[in-house]
C-alpha cells in the first residue's frame, strides 16, 4: 500500500464535506455541507494534512487543535495556506469544534473523515504520523 508523506503528490479522488465558515462563531447557526474536493485543492496550495480521532475529545481539543492554533502565524509564514484536520466525526460538529476554537475563516479547515458517506478515499491511502 502507498503511504502518504510530506512533499509527496497527494492522490487523485479524494473529497471530503465540511461547512465553510461563514465568518460567525454562533455554535447555533449552522451552514450546509459541501463537497471539498481535496485532490484539487492541494494541487495549487500548501496544505498540512492532520488526521485526528475526534472533535472536543480531550487530546484533540487539548493539545491537537490548540498547538496549530497556536502555531498557525508561524505556518503562514512558512508559505503553509491551509491546515486541514480530519476526523471521525459529521461536518455539523467538525464545524462547531472550528467555531468553539474561534476558527471564522478557512486557515483551519475541520473536514469529516470515514464519517461521512459522501467522503471518498482510496484504500490504499494510509495516513501516517511525521516526527
Amino acid at each position: 500500500m502507498a503511504t502518504l508523506t510530506a512533499g509527496s503528490p497527494f492522490p487523485a479522488g479524494v473529497t471530503f464535506t465540511y461547512i465553510a465558515p461563514t465568518g460567525s462563531l454562533d455554535l447555533t447557526a449552522c451552514g450546509l455541507p459541501a463537497k471539498y474536493d481535496a485532490s484539487k485543492e492541494f494541487q495549487t496550495k500548501k496544505v498540512v494534512l492532520v488526521a485526528v480521532p475526534g472533535a472536543f475529545t480531550p487530546t484533540c481539543q487539548e493539545q491537537h487543535i490548540t498547538s496549530y492554533l497556536a502555531r498557525l502565524a508561524d505556518l503562514k509564514a512558512k508559505g503553509v495556506d491551509q491546515v486541514i484536520f480530519i476526523a471521525y466525526n459529521d461536518a455539523f460538529v467538525m464545524s462547531a469544534w472550528g467555531k468553539a476554537n474561534g476558527i471564522n475563516d478557512e486557515s483551519i479547515v475541520r473536514c469529516p473523515f470515514h464519517g461521512s458517506s459522501s467522503s471518498t478515499c482510496p484504500s490504499s491511502l494510509l495516513f501516517t504520523p511525521s516526527t
